[in-house]
């Protein structure tokens, strides 16, 4: 008997355990209970399929599926299904829309005593009524439905959500305002051939009669003349003593560029046009935090943590190629005996955090220690390359910029169409659409305040399409009669399609040989503009142009250099003379330069040149010698390349890091076609031809005549400075050979300038031991 009972007591706990503790035993449990609830009670079953039924139509299933499917997962994974919580939203909004789709139709086939739809009295109520329907409730309900599922996609994927609908946004205002675009430009090319009619109607000043006949000499047609109000007559008028049309002063919006401005209008043609927006392609969108980069939030926390530098992300700003993740450095703390660290390690086992005891000592958690684990992260995360910046400039957090698995792309239309290129523009900048930070924010600049810009880095790294969005920025944004362009491609390739535009001052200068002569044309245009600020008594071109008594219109000039590296071979002491030149006394009157080279050494971006550039963008290099060369610091040989680039101004102490602006060769010849388009007003011409040098006595001697070395006078200068001269010398000086040095050496014995001597050594120098002795 005792045997029998231990049996059923053995057997009885054994299934308590089962249906208790194990996973599925609440299952079996609640499996059972329905069972006998349908054997004991199969009326009051029947009442609740039958409301089940009335209340979801069909619905009932998935929704009863569902509900096992959760309180299954809750027993077995509760942290799991936990974590799934957005699915789980999102699945009854779409369990919720599908009733409502249901509720479309009416039918009896549920077998209940009350008629309702396959949805359900809930469908009906998620639908806005029961059929039948008219076609306000039919279209109302669809709207409904439409917004269960777009809040459905909302919760589950947010990020890809809002880009699509983003992009719906923009495909259809871009198709409205390309049509109202093209519409407008209808009007306008009317209204432009109508106003080159012989008989057009001018504005003229004067206290004559309201309306005037003028007999034309051409066709002998009267032309009548309006006389403006006095308001704007005393704007918009010439002045009576002069003959040519007075340069506006104000600024020109883009929203004014689209009505004439009187101080524009030509006879021979309309006035200039600013190109529209949307002749450039739109972006992507900003990027968006999305549940990627949160993981690799986490595992950041955890990948140093387990090297004992406890840190907290507390910022993640995502940009279009890498995210910025913010990092707090924690707390070490040191145990005071052996007690409180068996106390620490067990709170720290039990809560995952570190808890401090009273004997410990806490310390700020080095920044240096960050900086040793660079390695460690980039193995956790499986990055390329990793940038620190420790700390971010202006905050007291450590940035880890880590690329994305996604990169987005950067249009010049999304930097032109933020608040601040727009505020530089209001301001008569000179504005440059760089790119979009590591943060997302967009990065622009004005080239008065740089005042010069000098990019360099490897080949394909992006240095030619950041200088045409640069260019297409400035041509884009201000009219010709306000800027002057000078564009020198050695390669041919980069920069001639811009070969029409009515900035040029030239066509794109493609022959080294021209380059030399043209620069120093542009100084000899620089030394007559400081020669009128003298006159005028004003110090630089913004006085200039709000002085009142000022003659003539004095654009800006902006010199863009695409391949520096190529002149530096055919005349490195004349190109570096100029552009030093050029870079030192240029800002004041309005003349800038921007010049890029994939070659960043020290014989092509030599010391001087850096020290006349502030201003650097640093593309991909391939080591930390070229880095060095372009930033003064490393970090420009981890980029990854394809626009990626560091930025370097005088307004940040830090290289900023911007991936650049793209654009398309699509968008340079929609830009050209709107210039190429236009016949306005003719622009003043600009004489390149270098200054005269006049010739003075020398009391080195004549030159040989038939000597054909234009570095001979050169090499005098130099003798003059020195007692003795060698041919090394002449080399590291004059940046030659050595065949050439020896050749100019054996032509200043020749001449005089310096005595004979052995070959290999330096040689006196006569002419300073000359004036020594006199």
């Amino acid at each position: 008997m005792g045997l029998v009972t231990g049996l059923l007591l053995g057997l009885l706990s054994s299934t308590v355990k089962l249906l208790l503790f194990r996973p599925w035993g609440p299952l079996v449990l609640v499996a059972a209970a329905a069972a006998a609830a349908a054997v004991l009670a199969p009326d009051q079953l029947t009442d609740l399929r039958e409301e089940a039924l009335r209340l979801l139509g069909l619905g009932a299933v998935p929704v009863a599926l569902a509900v096992v499917l959760l309180l299954g997962l809750l027993r077995v994974q509760p942290r799991r299904a936990v974590g799934l919580w957005r699915w789980w939203i999102g699945s009854a909004l779409v369990v919720a829309a599908a009733l409502g789709a249901l509720a479309y139709s009416d039918t009896e086939l549920l077998g209940v005593e009350t008629p309702e739809t396959l949805g359900g009295l809930i469908g009906s109520g998620i639908l806005g009524g029961s059929p039948p329907l008219d076609a306000v409730q039919a279209t109302l309900g669809a709207l409904r439905l439409l917004v269960l599922l777009l809040l459905a996609s909302l919760v589950v994927r947010p990020s890809r959500t809002y880009r699509a609908v983003a992009a719906s946004v923009r495909w259809v205002g871009g198709a409205l305002q390309s049509g109202a675009q093209r519409s407008h430009r209808g009007i306008r090319r009317a209204i432009g051939a109508a106003g080159n009619l012989p008989a057009m109607v001018r504005l003229r000043r004067g206290p004559g009669p309201a309306t005037e006949a003028i007999v034309d000499d051409e066709d002998d047609e009267p032309v009548i003349e309006e006389e403006l109000p006095s308001d704007l007559d005393e704007e918009m008028s010439l002045p009576a003593d002069e003959g040519e049309r007075k340069e506006p002063v104000a600024p020109v919006k883009r929203e004014a560029a689209l009505r004439p401005a009187p101080e524009l209008i030509s006879s021979t043609g309309g006035p200039w046009m600013l190109p529209a927006i949307d002749l450039f392609e739109a972006g992507s969108g900003p990027a968006i935090a999305t549940e990627e980069q949160q993981e690799v939030a986490r595992r950041i926390e955890e990948a140093l943590g387990q090297h004992g530098v406890e840190v907290t992300v507390e910022q993640i700003r995502p940009g279009p190629t890498v995210t910025l993740y913010g990092l707090v450095p924690g707390w070490v703390r040191r145990s005071g005996n052996k007690k409180g660290r068996d106390r620490e390690a067990a709170e720290w086992d039990e809560d995952g955090v570190a808890a401090p005891t009273q004997s410990d000592k806490a310390m700020r958690v080095k920044v240096d220690s960050i900086l040793a684990r660079e390695k460690d992260l980039a193995l956790a995360l499986a990055a390329p390359s990793l940038r620190i910046q420790a700390p971010v400039p202006g905050e007291s957090v450590v940035g880890i910029e880590v690329p994305n698995s996604q990169p987005l792309l950067v249009t010049a239309r999304s930097v032109m169409e933020s608040d601040s290129f727009q505020e530089l523009v209001g301001k008569r900048a000179l504005s440059l659409a760089l790119g979009q930070g590591s943060g997302g924010e967009p990065i622009v600049a004005d080239l008065r305040q740089l005042p010069h810009l000098l990019i360099a880095g490897a080949t394909g790294s992006g240095k030619s399409v950041c200088l045409n969005a640069v260019l297409a920025s400035l041509t884009s944004t201000i009219l010709p009669d306000q800027l002057r362009l000078l564009l020198i491609d050695p390669k041919r390739v980069e920069l001639t399609p811009l070969n029409g535009l009515p900035h040029l001052m030239a066509p794109v200068i493609v022959d080294t040989d021209r380059v030399v002569p043209a620069l120093k044309g542009v100084m000899r245009e620089m030394f007559r503009r400081y020669r009128t600020f003298e006159t005028l008594g004003t110090r630089n071109i913004e006085a200039y142009h709000r002085h009142s008594q000022r003659e003539e219109a004095m654009p800006y000039l902006v010199v863009a250099i695409d391949e520096l590296a190529d002149l530096m071979m055919a005349a490195p002491y004349d190109i570096e003379q100029t552009i030093c030149r050029l870079a030192q006394l240029g800002r004041a009157t309005g003349i800038h330069l921007i010049v890029a080279t994939q070659r960043p050494s020290v014989d092509v971006v030599t010391g001087l040149i850096k020290a006349n550039f502030p201003s650097r963008i640093g593309f991909a290099v391939a080591s930390q010698v070229d880095s060095r060369t372009i930033l003064d610091g490393v970090g420009a040989e981890r980029l990854l390349g394809k626009g990626d680039m560091l930025f370097l101004s005088g307004s940040s102490p830090k290289p900023q890091r911007v991936q650049g602006a793209y654009l398309s060769d699509r968008e340079i010849r929609r830009l050209m076609e709107h210039w190429r388009g236009q016949s306005g007003p003719a622009l003043p011409s600009f004489d390149l031809a270098p200054e005269p040098v006049e010739e003075s006595d020398d009391s080195m001697g004549e030159e040989r005549q038939g000597s054909s070395d234009e570095l001979l006078g050169k090499a005098k200068e130099l003798a003059s400075r020195y007692t003795h001269l060698s041919t090394s010398l002449l080399q590291r000086r004059l940046r030659i050979g050595y065949p050439r040095a020896a050749r100019l050496m054996d032509m200043l014995e020749d001449i005089g300038v310096v005595a004979p001597g052995e070959p290999g050594k330096s040689r006196e120098v006569m002419v300073t031991k000359a004036r020594g002795d006199s």
